[in-house]
């Protein structure tokens, strides 16, 4: 390409261009790279959309890392949820982890023991 037969405006907008991508690098494709290379696996939209809702990725990415190389498989969603709930009491990923766990195997807890109860309705038993 000929540089030469840009003009100020062309110039100015392929500098932005730049920019923007290398903007988009840093802040979605980095963290993105990170969980992939590191065995858990997250959506790139969702990465961005985390950005977007002014969440630190690299705070819940390190809690969600720590959980997932614990063996655990639960959803970053989950975890990203926990940081809004609790992110004024967050004071290092670790602690989102262990609340995060926490919340995780009382959930299991409840739904493992919850009784098979028949509702009875106008039409009859419902289950």
């Amino acid at each position: 390409m000929n540089t030469a037969n840009l003009t100020f405006e062309q110039g100015v907008l392929v500098g932005a261009g730049g920019v923007a991508l290398f903007l988009f690098i840093l802040l979605v494709l980095k963290p993105w790279l990170r969980a992939l290379f590191s065995g858990a696996r997250i959506s790139l939209i969702y990465t961005l959309g985390m950005r977007l809702r002014f969440n630190p990725t690299d705070f819940i990415l390190d809690a969600y890392l720590e959980l997932s190389k614990g063996g655990y498989k639960i959803p970053i969603e989950h975890v990203e949820c926990l940081y809004m709930k609790y992110k004024y009491e967050l004071k290092i990923p670790h602690d989102l982890a262990v609340r995060a766990l926490a919340v995780h195997m009382n959930m299991q807890k409840n739904r493992d023991h919850q009784p098979d109860v028949a509702v009875q309705t106008e039409g009859g038993l419902s289950e």
